[in-house]
């Protein structure tokens, strides 16, 4: 395979939509959600690594659809509604700078985006392991630890209710909040 990045949506990344969120949006919402997020995760891999983007349910799979591969691999959630190519270009820029493995945490402190300099099998088998694992083991073969800025999951009703605040929140999602909850699209203001 190509030397250029490959992009993986892991669905072992994600964290599953709490009781409160079901409770407040209703399952229907909620599911028309998770499929939003999960289209533009799609479509956000597909545009960081055209033609080596994949979906993998584990960490075996990802290790699986990435056979070969010889360059950065990137691995993310799909339920961040902020993912952005600014993560996958700043994960990247980490990786040319040194470091082996690149973190972006969500706000519960797991990491929505993986950056790897390589598909190595063996960092692969420890994404499910946590960040501790992985930090050890990139910091035992000598690289370095890339941190990028967190990001919020929509997977709990204060982080539909902070989307729903939010001005620049993607419309697609917004759109499934209004039954439930006041939104408010009132355009940034800029500082005097």
């Amino acid at each position: 395979m190509s030397a250029g990045p490959a992009a993986v949506v892991l669905a072992s990344l994600a964290a599953a939509p709490d009781a409160g969120l079901v409770a407040l949006l209703g399952p229907g919402p909620v599911a028309a959600i998770r499929t939003e997020l999960l289209a533009r995760a799609r479509r956000w891999v597909a545009a960081a690594a055209p033609g080596r983007a994949f979906e993998a349910t584990s960490p075996f799979m990802a290790a699986a659809a990435l056979r070969g591969h010889d360059g950065p691999v990137l691995l993310v959630a799909d339920d961040v509604p902020a993912l952005g190519a600014e993560h996958g270009a700043a994960a990247l820029d980490d990786l040319a700078r040194g470091s082996d493995v690149v973190f972006a945490p969500s706000t519960d402190g797991s990491p929505f985006l993986l950056a790897l300099r390589q598909a190595d099998p063996e960092l692969l088998d420890l994404l499910d392991a946590g960040f501790e694992a992985l930090a050890q083991a990139a910091l035992a073969r000598g690289g370095g630890i890339g941190m990028l800025r967190s990001e919020r999951r929509l997977v709990a009703p204060s982080d539909a209710r902070a989307l729903a605040a939010d001005p620049l929140a993607p419309e697609a999602l917004v759109r499934h909040l209004r039954h439930a909850l006041p939104v408010r699209r009132e355009p940034p203001r800029s500082l005097p």
